[in-house]
């Protein structure tokens, strides 16, 4: 009996193994249907390099700002021109009309201008003169001494007009105080928009020319756009 026992077993056995041979070389688990590995996440398409963000065109710097302009600072739109105490409309006009002025312009005449004031001091008398504005430094304006052939042009201050002791100074040297007429000339439209200026340039030659006049002191510039600079 125990023989038969181990003949079964053994025939289980075999048929098992024999199960199991068929399974695997006739069903296999199908390994060619497995995780798609021929279809990975897309690498051949990653986040798009070949169109980076465009730098081939940049903020443009190709169109800077025009330098081909003129400084809109070197653009003199009109003068303040400083005539000498006593100067009448009608001889700025003639005086400006000896002048090549560049286009046309507009006159407005005793412009209210600062300074206001001045004293004419000759050669002779000029160091004893300074010698006391020096001391009363209230008395002038912080502004040099203008030369006009034998004569210095000093700038008083409105402050000291009715002081006694200024007043005694200008017996003392047989000084008188004096008023500038101030003038404004304004460059017009005559060519075109932008023609309501001449050029630094111009207005240097021009400022030049015009202090040799015996009647004018000094002139500013108004340039076209602020801030403009006094002193040139």
């Amino acid at each position: 009996m125990s023989n038969v026992r181990k003949e079964i077993v053994a025939f289980i056995v075999l048929l098992s193994l024999l199960l199991l041979w068929t399974l695997f070389t006739q069903a296999p688990i199908n390994t060619s249907t497995s995780v798609n590995t021929s279809t990975p996440v897309n690498i051949s398409t990653p986040v798009n390099t070949s169109t980076p963000v465009n730098t081939s065109i940049p903020v443009n710097t190709s169109t800077p700002v025009n330098t081909s302009t003129l400084d809109p600072e070197s653009q003199v739109a009109g003068m303040a021109i400083q005539f000498k105490n006593g100067t009448s409309e009608s001889e700025v006009k003639s005086i400006l009309q000896n002048y090549n002025m560049t286009r046309n312009y507009r006159i407005t005449f005793d412009a209210n201008h600062y300074p206001e004031y001045y004293i004419m001091v000759n050669k002779e008398n000029i160091t004893d003169v300074k010698g006391k504005l020096e001391k009363e430094k209230t008395w002038t304006e912080p502004i040099p001494a203008i030369e006009k052939g034998n004569y210095y042009i000093i700038t008083i201050s409105e402050r000291v007009i009715h002081n006694k002791n200024f007043i005694m100074m200008l017996s003392k040297y047989n000084l008188q105080l004096e008023k500038f007429v101030w003038c404004d000339i304004r460059f017009l439209y005559s060519d075109g928009p932008l023609t309501y200026w001449i050029s630094k340039e111009d207005a240097t030659r021009l400022k030049n020319e015009l202090e040799q006049n015996e009647n004018i002191f000094t002139i500013r510039f108004d340039y076209l756009y602020p801030p403009y600079d006094p002193t040139t």
